[in-house]
């Protein structure tokens, strides 16, 4: 049976709420003289009848496919257009505009005389009923012709921008988008991307032709009252600034730079007007981080006046305002200085905090603020988590004057740390004025003099590792939370408060990203996975991900496979010695030499980011965690098992309570790395060797990897990011009402 014929155009229309305009544009685009073309209605989940007329009109004419979708805004169905698109060229037309009848033709035939990537047409405003204005108004480009893409980025700032940005009026190759689309859930999407299109296209071809009707109406994306979203602007134009001046375009940077501080600080002074709410407050914060690292732009900028500059530098460093408190818990993340949230650089912390933020998102019970590293690309990515607020802030230098400060604060008693990254965001957790402040590990005595100042029955400890409590933390927290029995008992062992000061807080895993290949799709990913890393099919591959530190004993998978005479059992290494931030280290250099005598049965992936890893637990055949440390918890392995993948590990720390019903191979440890030491345990078989033969195990057994497969997959549903969220609201929601009963601070 032949393929069937691809059409030479995908025309993807939105459709949300324009049941009134849905016909005119439907007709203007079924009535084209140009006919070889599919249309694509994407109903965004319309609550009128916006679906039924779509489709009629598929009922119509078989050029007409409809998708009908759960609402996602107009970036997220626009998406769901292009990845069912199959035109080798894709053209935008939002439900309530218009076009000419010779709009594709004239379009086509100008990209292929060409031979352009992009085509690009004038644009008439008409009013609410369709009808031209008195006199017309036209976006015309502002020259026709041919020009290379990179070219014409200039022009996205001059008097016809809107002929250059927006989506619509204009004609793409396909190959544009294979590796673009729109940020999901935003607005001013077309700023997001526009300037990523043209920076692509080879060439881009200009008519000064009228085809495209935009038509003006007062209930549009862009025509309402203040929101959050409206900050999506200034995060697009920051994006655009940080790129041309990453890319080598200073000329660029400087024709952007103007505009979106002038959008950055009309919002400010329209959230100073406002009343404000703690998603607006976070949409701010977040919006003000990401001018702030436009600040080394503003001195090469003419375009805005000394006056504008003094603004800019005052609006992106003052403190901003912060609405007043509801009945809601007020929660801050307060994490150690190293790795950002988003965790665009991995991180267990904080993919924790990421968790915390999407979940916050959707049930929205909570008003959480997250205190963390600068990150360029975190910062862009925060706007995803339009309920959380992002406190950033760069390793703060250790001046003359805090030194003297540390000096002079404890001759006096009372402490400020060292580091100033403790020190500096004191007057923001001040304002903040929280109902728990969260010390999400690293220096936990760091938070000692916020402690003071907000009142320790606020603090409490989020034990990520083994921690010994004593009567120094018992003075910064009056509570701890522990990642799992074996955290909590360490830390009752030393602290002087009771066992109901602490409550279990299980990690959790993303479950939806992490399951099993359940479709044609992702068994083509893994098996194309396991093609690129060199792996045959008939390999049985052990896969390892984690830091690649002495502690997680990867040096001992090494060794186990040397003991395995087997060709075909290989090893997969996935992971760096510090997530994204750290791809070298002696440890890591001497695990390649240890794996060169193995003869290319061992694989290093290096540093995976979190969506791509499902792939790499589904082309494996089992995951070994071979930790020689106390290990806490485990998120790799509830990865691994929510995947199907069968575990192998050490009975070590907490290890064992996140694999308990799944099956998995515990395996004592004969060697221990404690105080940073190395040390043999006396009467242990060798761990190599039980390694090994656990692995020729579980290759000889196929019905036992399967019992486990299936029985980790139940074991992974009890860390759910859902019951992760809901079970620290109720720890923090008891504890808060236990604090009013008693009176305490």
């Amino acid at each position: 049976m032949s393929e069937e014929k691809r059409p030479a155009v995908s025309v993807i229309v939105p459709v949300y709420k324009v049941e009134d305009c849905l016909p005119a544009c439907a007709e203007s685009l079924l009535g084209q003289t140009f006919t070889d073309f599919e249309l694509i209605l994407v109903d965004d989940g319309s609550p009128d009848g916006c679906g039924a007329l779509c489709d009629s009109y598929a009922a119509r004419d078989s050029r007409v496919k409809v998708i009908h979708r759960q609402n996602g805004g107009l970036s997220a169905a626009r998406n769901s257009g292009l990845d069912a698109a199959r035109g080798e060229a894709i053209a935008f037309v939002d439900a309530d505009d218009a076009v000419a009848p010779d709009y594709l033709e004239k379009l086509r035939a100008a990209l292929e005389k060409a031979g352009a990537d992009m085509a690009v047409c004038a644009v008439e405003d008409v009013d609410e009923a369709g009808a031209p204005l008195s006199p017309p108004v036209l976006t015309v480009p502002e020259e026709a012709g041919v020009f290379e893409g990179k070219e014409l980025l200039a022009r996205f700032f001059g008097p016809a921008s809107t002929c250059y940005t927006v989506a619509w009026n204009k004609l793409y190759r396909r190959k544009l988008w294979e590796n673009l689309r729109y940020p999901a859930g935003r607005i001013h999407e077309d700023d997001a991307v526009a300037h990523l299109l043209y920076w692509q296209a080879e060439k881009v071809v200009c008519i000064p032709d009228v085809l495209y009707f935009y038509r003006l109406r007062q209930g549009s994306i862009c025509r309402t009252e203040l929101r959050p979203s409206a900050f999506d602007g200034v995060d697009a134009a920051a994006a655009r600034c940080r790129f041309f001046a990453a890319h080598g375009r200073p000329d660029l940077a400087a024709l952007a730079l103007p505009g979106a501080w002038r959008r950055y600080l009309s919002l400010c002074a329209r959230c100073e007007a406002a009343p404000l709410t703690w998603a607006l407050a976070a949409r701010w914060q977040e919006a003000q981080a990401q001018m702030a690292g436009l600040l080394p732009l503003l001195k090469g900028c003419p375009g805005l006046s000394p006056r504008e500059k003094l603004g800019c530098r005052r609006w992106a460093k003052r403190a901003l305002p912060l609405p007043p408190k509801t009945d809601k818990l007020r929660v801050a993340l307060l994490l150690p200085p190293g790795l950002p949230v988003p965790a665009v650089k991995g991180g267990a912390v904080e993919t924790l905090a990421e968790h915390l933020a999407r979940q916050n998102g959707r049930f929205k019970e909570m008003e959480l603020a997250v205190l963390c590293q600068w990150d360029e690309e975190a910062a862009g990515e925060s706007a995803r988590f339009a309920d959380t607020l992002f406190y950033y802030q760069t390793p703060p230098a250790q001046d003359l004057a805090h030194r003297l400060a540390v000096r002079l604060s404890a001759l006096m008693g009372r402490p400020v740390h060292w580091n100033r990254w403790y020190a500096k965001p004191l007057p923001f957790l001040k304002r903040l004025d929280a109902d728990w402040y969260l010390g999400e590990g690293g220096d936990l005595s760091g938070w000692r003099q916020a402690s003071r100042a907000l009142g320790r029955g606020r603090f409490a400890a989020h034990l990520h590792g083994e921690t010994a409590g004593s009567a120094a933390l018992d003075e910064i927290y009056g509570r701890a939370l522990c990642i799992s029995e074996f955290v909590l008992r360490a830390w009752l062992s030393g602290s002087g408060e009771g066992p109901e000061s602490a409550a279990l807080l299980p990690n959790c895993a993303d479950i939806d990203l992490f399951h099993p290949a359940e479709s044609e799709a992702d068994a083509a990913e893994a098996a194309d996975l396991r093609a690129k890393l060199g792996f045959d099919k008939e390999d049985f591959v052990v896969l390892f991900c984690g830091r690649t530190s002495p502690e997680k004993g990867v040096h001992q998978l090494l060794a186990a496979l040397g003991n395995i005479p087997d060709e075909h059992i290989k090893l997969l290494v996935a992971g760096s010695p510090f997530f994204g931030a750290k791809d070298r280290s002696d440890y890591a250099d001497g695990l390649q030499k240890q794996a060169a005598a193995l003869g290319g049965r061992v694989k290093f992936a290096g540093f995976v980011p979190n969506p791509r890893l499902p792939g790499y637990y589904r082309m494996a055949n089992a995951a070994c965690f071979p930790a020689l440390w106390q290990e806490p918890a485990g998120i790799t392995a509830i990865e691994a098992m929510a995947c199907g993948c069968p575990v192998i590990a050490t009975e070590s720390g907490g290890l064992p309570e996140y694999l308990a019903g799944s099956g998995a191979i515990l395996l004592p440890r004969s060697e221990v790395r404690e105080d940073g030491q190395l040390r043999g345990v006396p009467g242990v078989p060798p761990l190599a060797s039980t390694i090994a033969r656990a692995i020729l195990a579980l290759k000889a057994d196929p019905a036992r990897a399967a019992a486990m497969a299936k029985a980790g997959r139940e074991a992974a549903g009890r860390y759910a990011p859902e019951t992760y969220y809901h079970t620290l609201l109720a720890a923090l929601e008891g504890w808060r009402t236990e604090r009013e009963i008693s009176g305490g601070a």
